[in-house]
């Protein structure tokens, strides 16, 4: 068993036994992952040695959201701010770890293309946040299990400590079903 696979099937073990959140008289599945974010970060490490490098976190994660950080010690370029490297990697990293938390360890994340638009200088540690709809998310899995592949576009917002947009990224992915 490759490391990334050792990575999701540990992932998916870990999601399983979150307890589901209570909401008022119903109760609702959804997984609380605060308390994963360590083990998330410490694979997510595992399997891409270069995000630990970065100082990539996983810092708020739960269906159909991602927000990661990434700080600028250690990732400066030539001119002091953050180098377009590293703020690449933080928006490339969140689509596997959302793919493997949504839809679990069968579901394979792969990266075709990745588009950056870089609005300011990045001087101050960058946050990136991803969402993706309950209806999103219910229709990818469809096309998947129907299909045994298929793409999606993700669409992350990056900031600076002041909540300013330092750039935003547009990354297609494909999701394909393990073993197609």
């Amino acid at each position: 068993m490759s490391l990334a696979d050792k990575m999701t099937a540990a992932i998916a073990r870990y999601a399983k036994f979150v307890p589901p959140r209570q909401a008022g008289e119903n109760a609702v599945r959804r997984f609380t992952r605060r308390s994963l974010l360590a083990p998330v970060n410490r694979m997510v490490y595992l399997a891409i040695p270069f995000a630990g490098r970065t100082g990539f976190q996983v810092t708020e994660l739960e269906a159909g959201l991602l927000r990661a950080r990434m700080p600028l010690k250690g990732n400066r370029n030539h001119i002091g701010s953050m180098y377009a490297g590293a703020l690449f990697t933080l928006a490339e990293i969140p689509g596997g770890v959302m793919t493997i938390f949504d839809f679990g360890a069968d579901y394979i994340p792969v990266l075709k293309s990745l588009e950056m638009t870089y609005l300011k200088m990045a001087r101050t540690d960058i946050e990136v946040v991803f969402r993706m709809s309950e209806r999103e998310r219910v229709e990818l899995k469809a096309r998947v299990d129907t299909l045994g592949k298929t793409e999606f576009v993700l669409e992350g917002v990056l900031t600076d400590s002041g909540g300013n947009e330092v750039a935003r990224s547009r990354a297609l992915y494909q999701m394909r079903l393990r073993g197609h």
